[in-house]
């Protein structure tokens, strides 16, 4: 997505740099990756170490050894504009935030996840205590140099702006996902019998097996239905802190199957062949994050089955486009009854499909287009 939104600045006549750290993919950093030029985007990375779960101190030491040279870098190149997103939390948007302020550059803050609020309501440790608080400040801190915020939804807009923290301007965008310029043929929506000669219904959950997604609750309300739906399936692409208990309960079940983390290109056809995509969050979560995951659904023209605030923006768009439906209570009968409405209409897919193509990326780089080039007047 970065990519895409850097070629389009390039596009329309601007010099953008981008500085990360080195890929995964490429421990050490070699040389010919520290600086690229990729279709007109400089490239610029700082070599980190590479991190181990058992040692969290390495993460905490590349955070420091990112942030220190992001600083250098801008007060270096000093750009006109400098864009930061909120990784790593907190620490990115402060140090891009300050240094663009000694240059004299205008920042947007773009602002994919609201933290330290994420880790407050999923339970993390830095949603806890003094350390919330402190991250808190400099989050806000970072607001209001801000020249621009850019968020994603109008419910985490709303949560920026409860803090009481002046906001010069606040923008929302969207992202958008690699599947919509890869969109594979169109999938047939009719159901393909299994080899019992029953009609089969897939669905899906791809993605992050988090803790803070309730899918102990999302399978329990799906399982009430297994019965009655012999070809009803369930998939669960992706791996994550909640994956070993999820097995532990349902890796045996008939109706049940876990695939493991997948590269894009090999996952896409699998979502696509789905006849519904879930999404889920925990109470609250709506407000800080949005799930990234629904756009990739609806690139693939498959609807969803949301487990969401109810009285969220998420859950009214999926309702006013009716490209899904949402469980009215947090409650496997709830689910259950949700999931029997979706089985039952195949307009949503085609809905789905019509729908994704207000999120395609040509349509948000030009608004990312628009935003720079106002800012560079």
């Amino acid at each position: 997505m970065l990519l895409a939104i850097a070629k389009g600045l390039v596009q329309a006549g601007h010099d953008v740099t981008v500085f990360a750290s080195q890929p995964s993919s490429a421990p050490g950093l070699p040389s010919a990756l520290r600086q690229q030029v990729i279709d007109g985007v400089k490239v610029r990375r700082c070599y980190v170490l590479t991190e181990r779960k058992a040692m969290p101190i390495l993460r905490l030491f590349n955070v420091a050894l990112y942030c220190l040279a992001l600083f250098f870098t801008i007060l270096r190149v000093r750009p006109d504009i400098v864009s930061v997103s909120t990784f790593p939390p907190v620490a990115a948007g402060w140090i891009g935030s300050l240094a663009a302020r000694i240059v004299g550059a205008r920042f947007i803050y773009h602002v994919q996840d609201i933290h330290p609020d994420v880790s407050a309501l999923s339970g993390g440790k830095l949603g806890r205590g003094v350390l919330a608080r402190a991250l808190r400040w400099l989050d806000n801190a970072t607001l209001r140099r801000a020249t621009v915020v850019v968020t994603l939804s109008p419910d985490m807009a709303n949560t920026l702006t409860a803090r009481g923290v002046r906001i010069q301007h606040l923008a929302i965008i969207n992202n958008f996902s690699l599947d919509l310029d890869l969109a594979p043929t169109a999938v047939s929506s009719a159901r393909m019998p299994d080899q019992s000669g029953t009609a089969r219904f897939n669905v899906i959950f791809a993605g992050n097996l988090g803790a803070y997604q309730d899918l102990p609750l999302l399978t329990l309300g799906i399982a009430r239905l297994f019965h009655q739906e012999p070809g009803l399936r369930l998939t669960f692409l992706g791996s994550g802190t909640a994956e070993a208990a999820l097995k532990a309960a349902w890796d045996q079940h008939p109706q049940v199957r876990f695939l493991p983390f997948l590269p894009f290109e090999q996952a896409r056809d699998i979502i696509a062949q789905a006849d519904l995509g879930l999404v889920s969050l925990a109470p609250g979560l709506t407000r800080v994050a949005y799930p990234s995951k629904l756009l990739t659904y609806l690139g693939l023209g498959v609807p969803v089955l949301a487990l969401v605030d109810e009285d969220s923006s998420l859950a009214q768009d999926i309702i006013a486009n009716r490209i899904g439906v949402v469980a009215e209570h947090r409650t496997p009968e709830a689910i259950a009854a949700a999931l029997t409405v979706a089985m039952a209409d195949p307009s949503l897919r085609k809905n789905a499909a019509a729908t994704a193509l207000s999120f395609t990326a040509p349509v948000v780089v030009l608004r990312w287009v628009d935003l720079i080039g106002d800012l560079a007047v």
